[in-house]
């Protein structure tokens, strides 16, 4: 299967974006209202000059009001993890649980020639053959998807202001992206897109990496120690992303009583308990006071695409190079079936030891992280407050809801729940929350059952 070219476009970014950032830096020392300092922004020449002084002397929020969208195409999922972990940054990825990605096709190092190139691609194209031969035997996208290595073509969009992208382009040359020539390839593409739209932050990026206040991550060490056995293990669907709480508030009703009078001062609860008031609240932000954290073990990499999009969190996951290549999921749909479960079997046998020959090739084994599937698993840690929970467990616990994120998040609600029953026992999917589905046609078509048994405590 060809490999694609990867590629970032800056398709769009605010008009004026210069003349506003300009009016940022002036806005705080310099007379009249907000618009009057924007019409004569325009058209000043010193503009760029002054966005250059006002960086160099520390103050970066100025350019938070440049903002870009960013179309990766054809790039490997691979760079498509390392960008979703951006938090200050918002993305759309094209579905792997609803869209056929036998064809996407996968990057291809362009170091690669002859035997070595042959052998990286034979390892790719055994894994999209069974895909493929997953979803003529019947079983679901969600679950094919597993087998998909990470060098399959992705395509998404990314939305950022310059400050983050600077971050974002600084972070691949001297952070955690480093080692990786196609994340370097794109970062050329970008900065040569940058140069022509907005030039006065070219020199903001260049100065970080000469100041030294980059860090240099040993993503090396990973790539040169490739971590595999010489047997496949398998995890199932019941041990998949196993939650354990490691940290929660002592005394969390105090915490909402004493957030919700600082936000109410001297007001009365007509008689109603404190979380009444929060949950009927249009603005609950004392629930952002209540802060868990949480150990999720064996979660797929698919699954963390899940888990990331929720933005407001801290969450930690470890470097791809460094999981493990011989443990994977074998999801339900595969397990009941003889035939497939062979294949599946086969394949993953087969193309661990594929891993182990690469890895002891000095060329091959430097692309590891492309040898990751989506059914890999790894454990992540995270922390996450009670706003952001109610709008997780809302969305994920969900019948429509992929089911091994829907796994962890009832997981997490049932943890919650014995910690704080008081709050958490009205947390739960849309349905059970609101009394109303927010899915339409694609309704589960059995609230009344979902709802009955959330209620009950029944979450198992």
């Amino acid at each position: 299967m060809a490999g694609r070219e990867s590629r970032a476009e800056l398709i769009s970014y605010n008009i004026n974006n210069t003349e506003i950032c300009a009016s940022a830096a002036r806005i705080s020392t310099t007379q009249g209202d907000a618009v009057e300092i924007f019409e004569k922004a325009k058209g000043n020449e010193k503009n760029e000059g002054l966005i250059k002084k006002v960086l160099a002397s520390g103050h970066k929020s100025i350019i938070e009001h440049m903002v870009f969208t960013i179309a990766l195409r054809n790039v490997s999922v691979f760079v498509e993890q390392f960008f979703i972990e951006y938090r200050l940054a918002s993305f759309t990825v094209k579905s792997r649980r609803y869209v056929d990605f036998g064809g996407s096709g996968y990057h291809i190092p362009k170091e690669l020639k002859g035997e070595d190139r042959s052998l990286y691609c034979e390892y790719m194209d055994s894994l999209f053959e069974t895909y493929k031969t997953m979803l003529d035997g019947g079983i679901p996208k969600e679950d094919a998807r597993f087998l998909l290595p990470y060098s399959f073509n992705s395509n998404f969009y990314c939305t950022l202001n310059a400050r983050e992208l600077i971050h974002v382009l600084e972070d691949i040359r001297n952070g955690r992206g480093q080692r990786v020539p196609e994340l370097q390839v794109l970062a050329d593409q970008i900065v040569e897109q940058l140069k022509r739209m907005c030039p006065c932050i070219i020199a903001e990026m260049e100065a970080l990496s000469i100041s030294g206040d980059s860090f240099v991550n040993p993503v090396g060490a990973f790539k040169e120690n490739v971590r595999f056995q010489d047997f496949i293990s398998f995890v199932g669907t019941e041990d998949a992303g196993a939650v354990n709480m490691l940290n929660k508030p002592s005394d969390p009703l105090k915490l909402l009583e004493a957030s919700w009078q600082a936000q109410h001062p001297g007001r009365d609860r007509a008689g109603l308990s404190v979380i009444d008031q929060i949950l009927h609240s249009s603005r609950p932000r004392e629930l952002e006071q209540l802060s868990y954290t949480f150990l999720i073990s064996d979660i797929t990499l698919s699954g963390i695409t899940h888990m990331v999009r929720h933005r407001m969190q801290s969450v930690i996951i470890p470097p791809i190079q460094g999981l493990n290549h011989s443990r994977f999921i074998l999801p339900d749909t595969i397990k009941g079936d003889e035939r497939l479960f062979e294949i599946y079997k086969s394949t993953l046998e087969a193309s661990n030891c594929m891993v182990k020959e690469m890895a002891r090739n000095d060329v091959l084994k430097k692309y590891s992280y492309y040898y990751a599937l989506s059914g890999n698993v790894m454990d992540v840690m995270t922390t996450i407050n009670g706003r952001e929970l109610k709008h997780l467990i809302q969305l994920r616990a969900c019948n429509r809801a992929q089911w091994e994120i829907r796994n962890i998040s009832i997981s997490m609600l049932k943890l919650l729940r014995e910690a704080f029953p008081q709050l958490f026992d009205c947390f739960g999917p849309s349905c059970y929350v609101s009394g109303g589905c927010p899915e339409g046609g694609l309704s589960c078509g059995k609230m009344d059952e979902v709802v009955e048994r959330f209620a009950a405590n029944r979450i198992v």
